[in-house]
């Protein structure tokens, strides 16, 4: 007896990793874009972020790792669309790599490119090397206290959304891989699933042909 696969769950699971990923990816522009915002406004005046010393951060990772979730979003919530178009097997496998490659090669490139600029440190600081290792410093005593825009006390939450938007960037790497290689699965499905519905078909036909 012919062995029968219903292809149905497969691509139901690759929608739900891949909506996963979008948000994950929203999470991250959030986190991302925050940092860069506070580093932004705070670095021409807050002496904790060495306004006479611009040249020693380097925010390129930041910036990657905030355009790369924007992208990931994009081809995501295009993915998304056309799951749930009906399509033939191979042009449906097609518009799944055509929009998870991208995202995944693009997700591996900002991993390590941000990894690289934080083992620069102390050469070059990153806002993430920069927040950890300040966050838990303290003033010099004022007679008059200072403001908080002119303090460290937003460097724990900025150490920890930093880290979360490299980290967050790995596992929307990790799960966009799976989602990939589901690709491969459903349309080995797929086709097996079409050939069987064939043979079904014929040997129907078949019967009907020999009464």
């Amino acid at each position: 007896m012919p062995i029968k696969i219903n292809p149905a769950p497969l691509h139901l699971a690759q929608a739900v990793i891949v909506g996963l990923c979008a948000a994950m990816s929203i999470a991250i522009l959030g986190t991302s874009a925050h940092t860069l915002s506070i580093f932004n406004k705070e670095q021409r005046f807050n002496p904790w972020w060495l306004p006479l010393w611009p040249q020693h951060f380097d925010v390129h990772g930041t910036q990657w790792l905030l355009s790369t979730s924007i992208i990931v979003l994009v081809l995501s919530s295009v993915f998304l669309v056309f799951a749930f178009v009906p399509a033939k097997p191979t042009l449906r496998a097609f518009l799944s790599l055509g929009t998870l490659i991208p995202s995944t090669l693009l997700s591996l490139v900002s991993i390590i490119y941000a990894h690289l600029l934080n083992y620069n440190s102390p050469s070059m600081d990153t806002i993430q090397t920069w927040t950890c290792k300040y966050k838990n410093s303290n003033s010099l005593a004022q007679d008059i206290p200072l403001p908080d825009e002119l303090g460290n006390n937003d460097f724990g939450a900025i150490c920890r959304e930093s880290q979360f938007a490299i980290w967050g960037t790995l596992v929307v790497f990790l799960m966009l891989m799976v989602g990939v290689g589901l690709t491969f699965v459903a349309w080995g499905a797929d086709k097996w699933a079409a050939r069987q519905e064939r043979k079904e078909v014929e040997k129907e036909m078949g019967s009907l042909q020999a009464s």
